[in-house]
Parts: C-alpha cells; structure tokens; sequence
C-alpha cells in the first residue's frame, strides 16, 4: 500500500494599471453640428449687444442712445488730428436725457463750479435747429443760458454773478450793462483749446425778435473747433430752447462711427487720418483676439492633458520597477518517499 501527498502551490501575481472607479469616468459630450455652433454663437453675440443696449438706454433714457459725430465742429486741433477726450469726427457719443434746465451745465456754470466735459467747461448738448424734427442733430457746446426779462429789450445770465470782477472773464461792449440787464454784445475771454475770445452779439437777438412780447430764453452755442457761436448764423439766432434740446453728451467711442458715415456717406468733414488707422487696428484686433484665445486655451488644455498622462506614466514605470523587485516565495521542498515496512513473517 502506497501513501503519498498532492501540494497545491498557488503562485499569486499582480497586475498594474489605473482602474476608473464607477461614474468617474465623464461621458463625452454630443459635439455640435457647425450649424448649430453657428447659431449658438450668433445668440450669444446678440444677446450682449442687446444686454449692451439695454444698459445704455437706462442710463440714457432715450433711444436710441448713441449719436454719430458727422463734421469736425467739437474737435480740439487745427490738422484735423483726433484726440481721446475730444469730440472728433467719427466718434460715438452717448447722448442723456434732461429735463430741466439745472440739467444741463453750461460753459459760464463750469468755470465756476468745475464742472468739464471733453476737454472744457460746461455741458454739449445735442439740440435740433429752431426745433425741427427734420433736422440733423447739432452737437455743441452750451456757452450761456440767456433768460429773457419781463421788459422785452434785455437779457440776465445768472451764470455771470458769481464771477470774481477780478477774473475778468467777462464784459459788454455797453458799460452799463449788467449781469441782470444785457442789451449790447457779451465778450467771454480765454475760451477753448485756442484760448481766444467769443462774442454773443445780445443786441441782435433782441431786435430779431423786437416784434414779440416776451425775448425767447434759451442756451448759445458753440463748437469748440468754431470761432464763432451758432446764433452767429442768419439760419440760427435764437437761443436754443431747452425743448429744442435732445439731450447732452456723455462718453465717447472713438473712431466707429466712421463706419456708419462712410456706409451713408454722409461725412460732413474728411476723417482724421490717425481715426481711420486706429480703426483699423481695432477691427483687426477685434477679429484676432477670439482667433488668438482659442489658441492659447487649446495649448494649455494640451499642454494639461500632456503633463497628465506623463505623471501617470511616471507612476505605472514606478510600480512596475517595484513589482519586479520583489522577492518570490518558494514552496517548501517534498519530503522523500518511504517505502513502507514488511510486517514480520510470522512463520519465522
């Protein structure tokens, strides 16, 4: 009889790699047909305009909010060179509300108080000639406010009163005029950017309108790159009544305007050279900047993905090297077989 052993040696061997936990591996996203990234992207646009305009119109509280600068009367250089904080052909202006006329500052109202807008004292406002409707906008600045007097034959401007003598701001080509009582020419000195003097031929206007009961009140006007006031003009002499009044400018986008005229041809001055190059330069800067974002963004995402997988890399080469340094157990060696041993003959 014969006895023997079965061992069973179980040899255990391990495996390396990343195994995903369930769900943590994210689902690919469905990718957009180009018709439909298209139109995402359209709504998109549309939606900040529209969000842009919608902001501009409750700050303004007219619509629409923007005007076009068609001619070079509110510029501040002499060779037709735009400046930021000037009022130049091309620009767009956003153009605000007024109700009343402590609304609106004008240039007289500025020099006392400090009030500047677009490189000077005082208020622009946006005005229709003698009211119509018909009419193109004037953009220029309010100088004076001249009030009518019970009399019919004079004017005051309360903006004058708080002048310091001293300053010598002011005066009239008749010396007994006062601030109360205007019948003659008002001289304002030291104005604008060529620091000149501007006449407002009072006289005038009272005898154009000799004929009525009551002297209109209202606002002179002036662009800064003019010499002389809109009621200057056969066309303009009155004050410009504050119902004549759209509004008054704040803000400035420069240069885009450039394409609205050009496509209406409707400049009323040559557009500044540097405008032009400027705009230029920002369409181009407009077109590339999505082109070079997206770049940037799918380097780095590369540049990510990249490093990833190396650092997994790096991990599965160190668990490998330490798999195959590890020591192996050997199973213990068989005993050797025994033959077994004859019982004893019992005949012996």
């Amino acid at each position: 009889m014969t006895s023997g052993r079965t061992i069973f040696i179980l040899y255990l061997t391990s495996t390396h790699g990343v195994v995903a936990s369930e769900g943590s591996v994210p689902e690919r996203k469905k990718k957009l047909s180009p018709g439909l990234q298209f139109l995402r992207d359209a709504g998109i646009a549309l939606a900040l305009v529209l969000s842009i305009l919608v902001v501009m119109y409750a700050y303004t509280g007219l619509w629409p909010p923007l005007v076009v600068v068609e001619s070079d009367s509110m510029m501040h250089s002499n060779d037709n060179t735009s400046y930021i904080g000037a009022i130049d052909t091309g620009d767009l202006v956003l153009v605000k509300d007024v109700d009343s006329v402590t609304d609106i500052q004008t240039y007289m109202d500025g020099y006392t108080s400090g009030h500047k807008t677009y490189g000077d004292y005082g208020d622009v406002v946006i005005y229709r000639v003698n009211g119509q409707l018909t009419s193109t906008p004037i953009i220029h600045r309010a100088m004076i406010y001249l009030q009518g007097n019970a009399d019919g034959v004079s004017y005051s401007a309360p903006s004058l009163k708080d002048i310091p003598d001293e300053d010598n701001k002011w005066s009239t080509s008749n010396p007994s005029d006062t601030w109360d009582h205007l019948t003659s020419t008002l001289t304002i000195r030291n104005v604008g950017y060529r620091d000149t003097s501007t006449s407002i031929d009072i006289g005038r206007i009272i005898t154009a309108f000799r004929q009525y009961s009551t002297l209109p009140s209202g606002y002179i006007t002036k662009g800064d790159h003019n010499l002389n006031v809109d009621q200057s003009l056969a066309s303009r002499y009155s004050p410009v009544k504050l119902d004549w009044v759209v509004g008054i400018a704040r803000g400035e986008m420069p240069w885009f305007g450039l394409l609205k005229l050009w496509a209406t041809d409707s400049l009323g001055s040559p557009a500044p050279e540097n405008s032009v190059r400027n705009l230029w330069i920002s369409m181009a800067f407009i077109v590339a900047a999505p082109i070079v974002v997206d770049v940037v963004l799918t380097f780095r995402i590369r540049k990510k993905i990249a490093k990833r997988r190396e650092t997994a890399q790096h991990e599965f080469d160190a668990q490998q090297q330490i798999g195959a340094t590890e020591p192996v157990e050997t199973p213990p060696p068989e005993p050797p077989a025994t033959e077994p041993v004859p019982p004893p003959d019992e005949n012996l």
